[in-house]
């Protein structure tokens, strides 16, 4: 074996893996595209900001896909993602999947969103906890739930505000396998 060179070492160096963002003292390479597309520094990243993002990872999203893709990675259904909200939503591998939905999905999607609506009776974008329990006997009925799933409240409403917005709802969907079920979302894979 020959021996390294200063030019060598020098490479060998300056691509260590403890220089990348798996390690060291670098940031994570889901807080340095947060940082980058977060424009205005606000700490979000606003709808807008998303498209960018999604367009030069080399994804476009048409209107409704955008839509899809705030109401999925925006948990809390704030209007815009917070950091913790793109990191996990960041780490899937399927992280683009999830977004580009066809037609028959979004239809699919669709279906959930009007029978969302259809309990908020006073247009508020969210239900009350006695709104939430007709809305889950109808998802039982439609059998978009199963009776044994339990209907856990607290649990959904991630903002603790005593409410269920739509984007609760759907970030609760997906951590229960219901947009899988319903052919919204591809079926997880087994590693």
């Amino acid at each position: 074996m020959s021996k390294l060179t200063p030019a060598k070492k020098k490479i060998m160096v300056a691509l260590s893996p403890k220089l990348f963002a798996f390690g060291g003292g670098t940031k994570p390479v889901s807080q340095l595209l947060f940082n980058k597309y977060d424009t205005d520094q606000s700490g979000l990243i606003s709808v807008a900001e998303l498209r960018f993002l999604c367009y030069d990872m080399g994804y476009f999203l048409s209107d409704a896909q955008l839509d899809w893709a705030r109401t999925l990675i925006d948990k809390d259904g704030s209007g815009e993602i917070s950091y913790a909200e793109f990191s996990a939503w960041w780490q899937n591998p399927l992280r683009f999947d999830h977004l580009l939905l066809s037609d028959e999905q979004l239809s699919k999607l669709r279906r959930i969103t009007d029978l969302f609506r259809s309990f908020d009776r006073k247009n508020r974008g969210e239900l009350d906890k006695k709104e939430f329990e007709e809305l889950f006997k109808e998802l039982i009925k439609e059998k978009l739930m199963e009776e044994n799933q339990a209907n856990q409240f607290d649990e959904i409403d991630r903002s603790h505000d005593g409410n269920i917005n739509f984007n609760e709802l759907i970030a609760w969907f997906y951590d229960q396998g219901v947009l899988q079920k319903m052919g919204v979302l591809p079926e997880k894979k087994d590693d």
